[in-house]
């Protein structure tokens, strides 16, 4: 059973204040690790360097470091230099990086320890966390299910207690996803809020650092410390204008709440009388686009961009310097499906990718349209439609009776704020009877971030006044 780690601001406070030493802490989590072994939430843990880490800390003034001794996580595609970044794949096992990523090095300089470098499916290409090369991450929330992905160690990690918080990537749902089967808080900011340098990208368009925790206000204080300009880390200019009455108001897109399976379908609906009961409106809308988002803008602009950013990381690389090796050398059969066709040139076409592109700029346009024209706030969605599905899945899951691809069917609803590039945060929602996560998505215009993480908050708010004595989020009934 997995048990909650203290919140992240809990445990700085304790440390900082010197009630629990930094390597007393680093022990305890160490223990902790060890007897989630089973789960492989990590690739790389170097105890004895995170204690030595912890006790240089334990001589340093925690007067300026407000992460002062706490270990976090981090997915491993982005670079903590000396250990190694292998993105789940062969060709980089060895690969060790001679500098951080600069999110990173943010987060250190703010007195954060690197605890490990987390599991993750190979090169971000999948949403279930399976890997050949290192090994499958399995769901400490419902053992034997699958944890989500592509971030999959980095949740594991956080929903196992073993870190409060951890860094992820999303290009397509790979921080909200597992975050919501897990049961975790997962955010992906604005496209470009969080520096780039130092992680190895699948797309420059779609690609951003993202945070999973188990507490909103983690996930808060975690993005004023990553954002890229000092100017929008705490305020939102372009953040929507609070309604005159103080209503909230939700947009329900009827494509994301179409086809769910009944079990996500009952929470949500919970979560939706909870919300009205406060006051709340929520508007059904139909969202403007082409009926395949995922065929038409999704999935072909990263697939256009993977060469490209893979050459420009490998040129930093001594290992493997070459895109083609990497992919030749690639373990998941998943992965290299989808993969193997680009050593054979370009599988995406200059004028499909354009189009993808113009399909992004007017979804982006058309969304923002339908905020302004109905006064809304944000909208909302189930982050998956189906929650996790055994770990022994395959390419294929059943979707209300119908055999589905797994992975299209996990990022149908998170690909939408991919694509136009908005910040996007996933709550959990509740349970299903047999006790499996559901996760609820907000999704708001660029660079309001701030806006969107007190418009979760009030969400959760409300949620949280009508869960059960023990605690948890109540279940509902449709």
């Amino acid at each position: 059973m997995s048990r909650p780690a203290r919140s992240l601001t809990l445990t700085a406070r304790l440390l900082r204040e010197g009630r629990v030493s930094c390597e007393e802490h680093a022990r305890d989590v160490l223990d902790r690790c060890a007897e989630h072994a089973s789960c492989n939430a990590f690739v790389t843990l170097d105890a004895d360097r995170l204690l030595t880490a912890a006790r240089a800390a334990d001589r340093a003034d925690p007067a300026r470091r407000p992460l002062h001794g706490v270990p976090l996580a981090v997915k491993d595609n982005i670079d903590v230099a000396p250990l190694p970044t292998t993105a789940g794949t062969p060709a980089l096992r060895h690969h060790r990086p001679g500098r951080s990523a600069e999110v990173w090095r943010r987060l250190a300089g703010a007195g954060a320890l690197a605890l490990g470098k987390t599991g993750m499916h190979e090169l971000a290409y999948g949403v279930t966390g399976q890997n050949a090369a290192f090994g499958t991450v399995g769901n400490p929330v419902v053992p034997g299910h699958i944890c989500g992905g592509s971030s999959s160690g980095t949740a594991a990690a956080v929903a196992a207690g073993l870190a409060p918080a951890g860094l992820g990537t999303d290009t397509g749902g790979s921080v909200r996803i597992p975050a919501a089967l897990c049961g975790l808080v997962g955010m992906r900011p604005t496209t470009g809020r969080y520096p780039a340098a130092g992680v190895l990208r699948i797309s420059r368009t779609r690609d951003t650092v993202g945070v999973i925790a188990t507490d909103l206000a983690d996930v808060a204080f975690l993005d004023g410390l990553l954002a890229a300009d000092p100017a929008e880390r705490y305020a939102d200019p372009r953040a929507p204008s609070p309604r005159p009455d103080g209503r909230l108001r939700l947009l329900l897109p009827r494509p994301a709440w179409t086809g769910l399976d009944p079990r996500v379908a009952a929470v949500a609906a919970g979560r939706l009388r909870e919300l009205r009961c406060a006051g709340a409106d929520l508007v059904q809308v139909d969202l403007p686009g082409p009926a395949d988002l995922l065929g038409e803008a999704a999935l072909p602009v990263p697939l256009h961009e993977t060469w490209h950013e893979l050459a420009c990381y490998l040129a930093r690389c001594e290992t493997c310097r070459d895109p083609g090796e990497l992919i030749r050398r690639i373990a998941s059969p998943d992965v290299a499906d989808v993969l193997a066709p680009l050593l054979h040139g370009p599988v995406v076409p200059d004028e499909r990718y354009r189009h993808a592109l113009r399909v992004q700029d007017d979804l982006a346009g058309a969304a923002v349209g339908l905020l302004r024209e109905h006064r809304a706030d944000a909208f909302l969605s189930p982050t998956t439609i189906l929650p996790a599905a055994p770990a022994d899945v395959g390419a294929e899951v059943s979707v209300l009776g119908r055999p589905e691809p797994v992975f299209l069917s996990y990022i149908r609803n998170t690909a939408f704020a991919a694509v136009v590039g908005w910040p996007s945060i996933s709550l959990p929602a509740g349970t299903t009877p047999e006790g499996l996560p559901v996760g609820l998505l907000l999704d708001t215009p660029p660079h309001t971030d701030r806006f969107l993480l007190a418009l979760a908050a009030r969400c959760a708010r409300t949620w949280r006044s009508s869960a059960d004595p023990a605690g948890g989020p109540a279940h509902h009934d449709p």
